[in-house]
């Protein structure tokens, strides 16, 4: 009996051409576009394997793989154009095994499909023996190989294949160190590369959670790390002096250290400190009264200057100190509210009373870095999609490209009308593929200001119409037609071509998305110096958050970016570009399943 095979993937010729590829394996495959029949075929059909791709129409990939994994354990392989390392590793955390990037050669899937198969069948017996029981044990973890369970402390828990084939790997080498490359050759059987090490990783981090152990405090799973470099951040402490506010404390420290001194002069060394010294030199010295008088007369009294001046100086240095610690805690809380500054707990910087001008500061400039490090991120946020949705938008079309050419060069005996067929449908997709590198490169130019109006009077009567019967073959298809209610005496003063391409753009919008057998309204008006052209259509209602991202490069309503509703997302930010050079505005409301997009063009004199 041939291993059956779930395909699902939103693009019809790619989900055909993986199909075709696998019957010629003499595999039987169930093929679907989206995931709710996707999942229909799964609760009644047993699956030995299955390809899933991420952006669907109904449910992404991750989604539907985690479903599977409620109940079966065969392999997945998540096919998708987005090969970034967190989509990787949210597949193989969701319980997938391989992940093929767009775009792939047919072969190279089949080989993988084969491997996954393989090590499938090795480590899940077809019809294992009631009585055979295999069981490999290490502390609490128990794993029973034969009926393909594992259980930590008695308790049941759920591993994916892969993950199930790593840890008995782990188990099987107790105590033994085996790398990355080893586990990766046993599991895959395949060439290991540098990237393979991030796969290994991610799963021994999954299966580390399942079994509630610690990179830090290891209890079953050990990793050996090899050399690392620390790097330990310098960190320099930087104090302004604030000269202007402590001057007067400097020189009343001054003063009150002369002060001091002579209160000491007067009050105590005048009256009564000449004879405590005399006192002294007869006690410890033992001099008579006269000897010890003329010491304390050639040596302290005949100095006295010195001796004040002194005095001055050693109080002055004491009041000084007292000075340098009153600094010290305003440079601290300084110090303290500079660090504050790179926290993002939001709370507001607060220091003593008599240092509020720096505690304005301090918070102004935390919350223009926060709101500078939002901006970068919301920046790099978009900078992502746009490289993610380019990349999506470009293997789609490219795989189908490199896929049917493949099968016509390995096939060169295929029937006339299947070689006219694939040839058509690579034929078409590098034409898509073309239209879209063109409008990239397009809204380029716009960014870079690298695009001249042609600006003359243009009949927008004479222009409408002429779009509307071009449209007119295309809407049919769905039993869609175009209402006009245009003046004929209305002028804008514009480049003909460019907006053309504005209302084309968004024709080919309304009737990507309109109810069949609806209408497409467009209606212009004049009102002051602006001519106002509005087109409305009947279709699902647009999210109001969702309204300003329409013009956004690479933005589309349906996450799958389904080939056949859509292009690249760039037409509607084309146009944006194009009016505001024409000094005009267009927006997008949607109310009671209206879609209506509005334009503003100033009005030719």
């Amino acid at each position: 009996m041939s291993d059956k095979v779930l395909v699902v993937d939103d693009e019809a010729e790619i989900a055909d051409l993986i199909a075709l590829y696998l019957n010629n394996e003499n595999y039987t495959v169930f093929k679907f576009y989206s995931a709710k029949a996707a999942l229909e075929c799964i609760n009644r059909t047993q699956i030995d394997l299955a390809i899933l791709d991420i952006m669907l129409p109904d449910m992404d990939g991750f989604t539907l793989c985690q479903k599977i994994r409620e109940n079966h354990t065969y392999p997945i392989i998540m096919l998708t154009a987005k090969d970034g390392e967190m989509d990787k590793i949210n597949g193989l955390a969701l319980g997938a095994d391989d992940y093929v990037t767009k775009p792939f050669r047919p072969l190279e899937l089949i080989a993988r499909v084969k491997s996954q198969l393989r090590r499938y069948k090795r480590y899940t017996p077809a019809q294992p023996q009631a009585e055979e029981k295999n069981v490999i044990s290490h502390s609490d973890l128990e794993m029973d190989i034969t009926a393909h369970k594992c259980m930590v402390a008695g308790t049941p828990i759920t591993l994916t294949p892969t993950e199930f084939s790593i840890l008995r790997i782990l188990l099987e080498n107790k105590g033994k160190v085996v790398s990355a490359e080893a586990l990766f050759h046993q599991i895959w059987q395949d060439e290991y590369y540098t990237k393979s090490s991030n796969t290994i990783t991610a799963h021994i981090r999954h299966l580390r959670e399942k079994l509630n152990d610690t990179l830090t405090k290891p209890k079953y799973i050990k990793t050996v790390w090899g050399e690392a470099i620390k790097l330990k951040r310098s960190k320099k402490d930087a104090f302004s002096a604030f000269q202007a506010k402590i001057m007067w404390r400097f020189c009343g420290n001054a003063l009150l250290s002369v002060l001091i001194v002579m209160g000491l002069y007067l009050f105590l060394w005048k009256q009564r400190l000449g004879d405590i010294i005399v006192g002294l030199l007869e006690h410890f010295l033992n001099l008579k009264h006269e000897a010890a008088f003329m010491i304390y007369h050639a040596y302290f009294r005949g100095y006295k200057e010195i001796f004040f001046v002194a005095a001055i100086i050693l109080v002055f240095l004491a009041l000084f100190w007292r000075l340098f610690q009153w600094m010290r805690k305003y440079f601290k809380e300084i110090h303290q509210g500079i660090d504050r500054l790179l926290t993002d707990d939001g709370a507001q910087i607060q220091l003593s009373p008599e240092m509020l001008p720096f505690e304005r500061k301090l918070n102004a400039v935390k919350q223009t870095l926060g709101q500078r490090k939002a901006e970068t991120a919301l920046a790099e946020r978009r900078k992502d999609e746009l490289v993610m949705y380019l990349a999506h938008d470009i293997r789609t079309p490219l795989t189908s490209v490199i896929g049917y050419l493949n099968l016509l060069e390995e096939a060169p005996n295929m029937p006339v009308d299947q070689r006219a067929k694939n040839l058509h449908i690579a034929l078409e997709k590098a034409y898509r593929l073309e239209e879209m590198i063109n409008e990239f490169f397009e809204i380029t130019r716009y960014n870079s200001q690298q695009i001249k109006l042609a600006k003359k009077p243009v009949d927008l009567c004479f222009l409408l119409v002429q779009l509307s019967d071009e449209f007119s073959p295309a809407l049919s298809q769905h039993d869609n037609s175009i209402l006009l209610d245009v003046a004929e005496n209305l002028t804008v003063c514009g480049d003909a071509d460019k907006l053309a391409r504005v209302f084309s753009n968004i024709l080919k919008n309304a009737a990507a998305y309109s109810y069949p057998e609806t209408e497409i309204k467009i209606t212009a008006e004049k009102l002051h110096d602006l001519i106002n052209i509005s087109f409305q259509n009947k279709g699902d209602a647009i999210p109001t958050e969702k309204l300003p991202a329409l013009f956004d490069k690479f933005y589309r309503l349906d996450e799958a970016r389904i080939s056949d509703t859509g292009g690249a997302g760039l037409g509607l930010a084309i146009a944006k570009e194009i009016i505001l050079l024409h000094g005009g505005n267009i927006q997008a409301s949607s109310e009671n399943d209206t879609v209506t997009f509005t334009v503003e063009l100033p009005a030719a004199n």
